[in-house]
């Protein structure tokens, strides 16, 4: 199979590459690049890491768990040479095993409901990272700012973080830092810088490690009137969150993301 140029046009297995992290870093450049001008090829790569992130986290009570003698490869094999008549009794039985479940956790179980997924733990990623936003959001915004020494602030966001993070300049989209602190989410410490408008407007930038979707493109996230766009990379995670339209937010988190990448570069 001859290997695709960074410059070939972007196909559907490259968005499957994409999500599975099978791209080189010159071809997962290209396939963001296209992710970020197409919002309908953003949406299916949104889609397929949900889906991927479901099946992972429905069978992650049983990764570890042996393969039960009935499912091994060299049981299916030796059916396969039996009577067909004892091949229906053994599909049957495989049918009532799992509807009535077996032992361990090779059964049918309510956990592969994907809301009962999320519900336990599922939603790790970025659906997460932008739902803590969202409610760090609600909970701070309207405080004034825990810290207002930037350098201060910085060392104690990297600190807790466990990587150095810098605090986007975002004066060229009207905003001024406002201040910033650090906030608990139940994947762990991130930092949140507030910002604010002439008019008083205040959005704020959430920034936390990923545990998964360690990269992940941009994608718009709303609840009621908050909202924002969260995205993901080289292992951290981050949210443009705010009461504003996504129509406004969106160039302010290509200006953030437009740093970040800067600040990776070097």
């Amino acid at each position: 199979m001859t290997r695709p140029t960074p410059s070939a046009p972007i196909v559907e297995d490259d968005l499957h590459a994409y999500v599975d992290g099978l791209l080189d870093a010159e071809r997962r450049k290209a396939v963001q690049d296209h992710l970020d001008r197409d919002p309908e090829a953003a949406a299916a790569v949104t889609r397929l890491i949900a889906q991927r992130q479901l099946l992972r986290s429905a069978f992650a009570p049983i990764v570890d768990e042996p393969v039960p003698e009935r499912l091994q490869l060299r049981t299916l094999l030796a059916q396969r040479q039996e009577p067909p008549a004892r091949q229906w009794r053994w599909a049957a039985a495989v049918l009532v095993a799992l509807g009535a479940g077996s032992v361990g956790g090779w059964q049918v179980r309510d956990r592969w409901d994907p809301m009962n997924a999320v519900a336990n733990g599922g939603a790790n990623g970025i659906a997460a990272l932008a739902g803590e936003a969202r409610s760090s959001y609600l909970a701070y915004a309207s405080d004034a700012p825990e810290d207002l020494d930037r350098e201060r602030l910085l060392r104690v966001v990297s600190d807790k973080l466990r990587r150095p993070v810098e605090i986007p300049d975002l004066s060229a989209a009207g905003y001024r830092f406002a201040g910033g602190r650090l906030v608990a989410t139940v994947h762990g410490p991130a930092g949140m810088f507030f910002y604010d408008r002439e008019d008083g407007t205040r959005m704020a930038v959430m920034l936390r490690p990923m545990t998964v979707e360690k990269e992940a493109p941009m994608m718009v996230q709303t609840t009621g009137p908050i909202g924002g766009y969260s995205w993901a990379m080289r292992g951290l995670g981050y949210s443009v969150v705010g009461t504003e339209s996504p129509t406004t937010l969106h160039p302010v988190a290509d200006e953030v993301r437009r740093q970040a990448r800067e600040k990776a570069s070097i």
